[in-house]
């Protein structure tokens, strides 16, 4: 026998499932290795039954039920070892449009080798037959000459419980949780594992099972956040193990969870991965890509990364894209306002989009750079920026009677308005200093005097009066088809 099982509750600061079809009927099929302290191997199966794949017949009066025939079956080459042929039935449902998914827990008796597991389903009540069939490689058993941590058991729920059957380990029933995803109702991972050999090792002392949750694709922006937690054992042949751990704060995203076997002295005896995803949309990630991390390698890259994003910020982003310093942020704290502000324009592809965009700032930094202001603070990099590349971009440079100046058309912006055009110019020759003179954009500069201003050079022996909306000048120059028909 095991001997009692301690239970250890954790919270988080930050806050296998094997389909076995994709058709109906459908199930999903879980499974874990235990041995014994006299050594001897079991296979324990965890079954759901998706009731909305089979169908639901009268049991009685206002009462329906359904049924899944499943085989399950262990064989090494052309020898069967161990097979299991029953039905699972649902719970009784008044409405059959009411279809609740049930489970089974099967335990096989295996030698320790190799197996392939060959499992089948079928619904009887069904006049098809159609049979759903699913074959998978799989071990039983542990090497005794080291320690090593068993197969996990996810759990949807444990009590305390003399009972025996397959549900019942070490004083406790124990419902399996099959899948690997947590959805955003699911707040807690229960699991169940066993340590094995540790008296062999450690003896007459006690260990330490350390266990952790980390991001599986993504780096942490602080590692003290990780989470990490441990526990005493006292060392023997079998050591049952079962934590809870709260995940209602863990953002979306996929995770392992670590554990480790560590001895008094801090030796690492033993370590298992198991995988599991998480979906929590409310939740904003703590974690940020790797690929991020080349623009986080230092405070002058990242800041220099965050200032960038004025052209497309938000008012309540402003505090940071604006500053000239922020030496005042912690790092940590400049990482997740960079990462979540690529993470709430693309959810799903945030690198690329902050890629796609880092591309577009080198652009308007060669084209619009000037010695003390980088091509993105200058208004034609801001505009370039935040709307894109305009349909038409009509450069006058050499007008005797004129500031230099560009009139850009946009055909349609990001927010749908259409027929937009801004006219940009420059007081000085000899600078790449353009500035946004007038534009038909809402919520731009609009400047109904535009071309008076554009005319108010010296020597262009035209009025300086700045009141004029229409100005056309003694060489025959016309801004105003200039404007309404740029090319």
């Amino acid at each position: 026998m095991l001997k009692g099982l301690k239970i250890f509750f954790f919270f988080l600061i930050l806050g296998f499932a094997i389909p076995a079809s994709a058709g109906n009927p459908t199930a999903y099929l879980n499974f874990a290795s235990f041995s014994t302290p006299t050594g001897k191997c079991f296979f324990e199966t965890y079954l759901s039954v998706v009731g909305n794949s089979l169908k639901f017949v009268k049991s009685g009066k206002d009462k329906y039920v359904a049924k899944a025939h499943v085989t399950i079956s262990f064989k090494q080459g052309d020898s069967l070892v161990s097979s299991a042929n029953f039905n699972v039935v649902s719970p009784e449902v008044s409405d059959s449009s009411n279809k609740p998914n049930f489970i089974d827990v099967h335990r096989f008796w295996l030698p320790k080798g190799n197996y392939t597991l060959v499992f089948t389903l079928d619904d009887p009540n069904d006049a098809s037959h159609k049979t759903i069939t699913m074959k998978q490689a799989v071990y039983s058993g542990y090497r005794s000459d080291t320690v090593v941590i068993s197969d996990p058991e996810f759990l949807s729920s444990f009590s305390q419980s003399n009972n025996l059957g397959p549900y019942n380990k070490c004083g406790y029933t124990m419902i399996p949780y099959v899948f690997q995803h947590y959805p955003q109702s699911v707040n807690k991972l229960c699991f169940y594992c066993e340590i094995y050999n540790t008296i062999k090792f450690i003896p007459r002392e006690k260990f330490k099972i350390v266990y952790s949750i980390q991001s599986d694709e993504s780096l942490s922006l602080d590692q003290s956040s990780n989470f990490t937690s441990s526990a005493e054992q006292d060392a023997d042949t079998v050591v049952p193990f079962m934590a809870q751990v709260p995940i209602g704060n863990l953002p979306t995203g996929s995770y392992n969870l670590l554990v480790s076997v560590i001895d008094m002295n801090n030796h690492v005896m033993a370590k298992r991965r198991y995988s599991f995803t998480k979906d929590n949309p409310g939740v904003k990630s703590t974690h940020i890509p790797p690929g991020f991390a080349v623009y986080m390698s230092n405070r002058d890259t990242l800041e220099e990364s965050i200032r960038c994003l004025a052209p497309i910020s938000k008012n309540n982003e402003q505090g940071y894209v604006m500053s000239d310093s922020l030496n005042w942020v912690p790092m940590p704290e400049l990482k997740r306002w960079f990462y979540y502000f690529w993470q709430s324009r693309d959810s799903l592809h945030p690198l690329e989009a902050w890629q796609k965009y880092l591309g577009d700032v080198i652009k308007v930094n060669n084209t619009f750079n000037m010695p003390n202001l980088k091509g993105y603070r200058t208004d034609r990099g801001r505009i370039y920026l935040q709307y894109g590349p305009p349909n038409i971009r009509d450069v006058e440079k050499m007008n005797p009677v004129t500031y230099p100046h560009e009139i850009w058309e946009y055909y349609k912006l990001p927010d749908g308005e259409i027929d937009t055009k801004f006219v940009f110019y420059s007081t000085a020759v000899e600078t790449n200093n353009y500035v946004l003179l007038h534009s038909t954009a809402t919520g731009e500069i609009h400047n109904p005097q535009w071309q008076s201003a554009l005319y108010s050079t010296v020597g262009s022996g035209l009025p300086s009066n700045l009141d004029n909306e229409k100005v056309q000048d003694q060489l025959g120059e016309d801004v105003n088809d200039e404007f309404d028909n740029p090319h």
